[in-house]
């Protein structure tokens, strides 16, 4: 269990309307992917994940989601970005001209802005290789 706290980033992705489900994910795999990563980890990022729920997974998924009474997500993929310090990572990153002039261009390109969703937090283990765990960041919990 990793013991280092670490702040989880994590935005819900919809792609562009009108762009077809394999062209998002080639896309934010070959493109966009490679693209963020140095600026990533200039500015604090120590994982980046891309979570692609493809049509084949939604489709595993559904009865699953109709027996537990809830709705799959529309979201065509997650991303998760942990950092250190989320303080310094919001007060540089988007500032940075190279997202403005180079990696925002390029979310505008693939991905309906306007419709992500974001929540941040810290990750509390309760299971790890099969095995109960229960901890891990407690001190990112409220008291």
């Amino acid at each position: 269990m990793p013991t280092e706290k670490l702040v989880r980033i994590t935005t819900l992705i919809p792609r562009k309307k009108g762009m077809s489900q394999a062209d998002f994910y080639k896309h934010w795999s070959t493109v966009h992917g490679p693209m963020v990563v140095d600026f990533m980890m200039r500015h604090g990022v120590v994982e980046y994940r891309q979570y692609h729920t493809t049509p084949e997974m939604k489709a595993l998924g559904e009865a699953l989601a109709k027996a537990a009474g809830r709705p799959m997500l529309e979201y065509d993929g997650i991303s998760d970005a942990y950092v250190r310090d989320f303080q310094a990572f919001q007060e540089s990153a988007f500032k940075d001209p190279e997202y403005t002039e180079k990696i925002q261009p390029d979310e505008l390109r693939f991905i309906d802005v306007e419709n992500i969703q974001m929540t941040i937090g810290y990750d509390y283990w309760v299971i790890e290789n099969g095995k109960p765990v229960l901890g891990g960041q407690e001190s990112g919990l409220p008291k």
